[in-house]
């Protein structure tokens, strides 16, 4: 399998991203035509059938990798390989790291759930005090 140029890739990665060939080609600043010409170069060093084929073999190959964007996997991701996060995962991270300061709020106003229990002397099944309660009545 012979190595892509930039050029290539950013075709590729076009594709892999559902882009036409009109719009690969506005993004990337060359002729519609021209992307047509550097997909078929593409296949051609690939050995592929199509573009789709192009993608799966690339992917196959380690040319791309799958990612996630967009939440926090994805900022952990980018953190891990020491990148600088892009802006779907900083959003991600934010709403996720919002939800984590909404659930702590929480339970320190409701309490632990085993706390409450605890304080209110929970009983099991039988209508028995559970240890905690148990061993206050002894010390009482």
């Amino acid at each position: 399998m012979s190595v892509l140029s930039d050029v290539e890739l950013k075709v590729l990665r076009g594709t892999a991203n559902g882009e036409t060939y009109a719009e690969t080609a506005s993004r990337i600043f060359i002729t519609e035509k021209s992307v047509s010409n550097v997909a078929t170069r593409v296949m051609r060093k690939l050995d592929a059938k199509s573009m789709p084929h192009a993608v799966h073999l690339a992917y196959q190959a380690g040319l791309f990798r799958r990612e996630r964007h967009g939440d926090h996997a994805g900022f952990a991701a980018h953190r891990y390989r020491d990148e600088e996060p892009c802006e779907a995962c900083w959003a991600g991270e934010r709403a996720y790291r919002a939800e984590q300061r909404q659930k702590r709020r929480q339970e320190a106003v409701s309490g632990p759930q085993g706390a409450q229990e605890a304080a209110r002397g929970a009983r099991d099944g039988r209508g028995a005090a559970t240890a905690p309660e148990a061993s206050r009545r002894r010390a009482a």
